[in-house]
């Protein structure tokens, strides 16, 4: 298999470095050149492409469909962007075209988001849980995404894989940077009364974990929640991580603040109440974490950037 990862980012480099691991000719996209350097050391062959201009143009629409064609497996990470004073999604204008090519991957893996579920006021969730509503511009494009994969799927045969990871984080991309550079706010409720705040989180390792095994495993038009076992407060993960790094407990940040400051579009990244189960991933899809809590996985970030305490 020849895999196409469409958006090679933090989510897509670390899958690119574990499927050419494996021996798997990879391909990756990036929108801006000086991006290519970093998508080659994870072993990727880079193309520089801005996936919109691509689509809006005949020239363009020609170098994708022969892009397309070359590959037989294809990741798409490209979520919701801001575009003037709202979000665009690039994903159903893509599927349109790769369908008018004529292009039949083999498999074709879209990476999504628990959010959306939407805050779920601390309940359990999994890939039987209705999909939320009124979800704020990204989450609803994200629903709006999914049902165009799965009418693909249904309609010309699309052998789409969803994945829905809760927070990505690694290393390079975690709680202890912003501790280490002291701008880190624990978000807590606004009254000691209100529903605790619950967040799900997975190690990028797992995730990529969960793409490989999605790209030849698993059943065509399948969901797959992927997340790791325990979903915890911000503050829980925010003070292991200090006294890992030696540091105070990082100062409080009400919700209303936090939603004042993040606006609407931004604030389920880090305050839905929800608590997400991954027993189909690992049933299903085989995956077997390497991070199965933050415990693990934030000590690994923090041991990766050199951020543990006496390091």
């Amino acid at each position: 298999m020849r895999v196409l990862i469409l958006g090679c980012g933090f989510t897509g480099k670390a899958l690119a470095r574990r499927l050419a691991q494996a021996g798997t000719p990879v391909t990756g996209t990036v929108r801006d050149p000086s991006g290519t350097a970093a998508v080659t050391a994870a072993g990727a062959a880079p193309v520089t492409l801005d996936l919109g201009e691509a689509l809006a143009t005949a020239q363009g629409r020609r170098a994708l469909d022969a892009l397309c064609a070359d590959h037989d497996g294809m990741v798409f990470t490209v979520g919701p962007m801001r575009k003037g004073g709202g979000f665009v999604d690039l994903l159903p204008p893509f599927l349109d075209a790769l369908k008018a090519s004529g292009a039949r991957p083999a498999a074709f893996v879209y990476v999504s988001s628990t959010g959306v579920y939407g805050d779920r006021g601390g309940e359990w969730v999994d890939e039987r849980t209705p999909v939320g509503t009124r979800l704020g511009p990204r989450g609803d494009l994200r629903v709006a995404a999914e049902a165009a994969l799965l009418a693909a799927w249904r309609e010309w045969g699309l052998p789409v894989r969803i994945l829905r990871p809760a927070g990505i984080y690694g290393p390079g991309r975690h709680v202890g940077l912003r501790l280490a550079a002291g701008t880190y706010r624990a978000i807590e409720p606004d009254a000691p009364a209100d529903p605790p705040l619950v967040v799900n989180r997975i190690h990028v390792a797992d995730l990529a974990r969960a793409a490989e095994a999605a790209l030849t495993g698993g059943a065509p038009g399948e969901v797959y929640v992927a997340a790791d076992d325990r979903p915890a407060s911000p503050r829980e993960v925010a003070d292991y991580a200090a006294g890992l790094m030696g540091l105070p407990p990082p100062p409080a940040e009400p919700l209303a603040a936090a939603r004042a400051r993040l606006g609407d579009a931004d604030i389920h990244l880090v305050a839905d109440r929800k608590r997400c189960r991954n027993g189909k991933l690992k049933a299903a899809l085989g995956v077997r974490l390497a991070y199965p809590t933050y415990v693990e996985g934030v000590r690994a970030a923090l041991e990766a950037d050199g951020l543990l305490a006496g390091d």
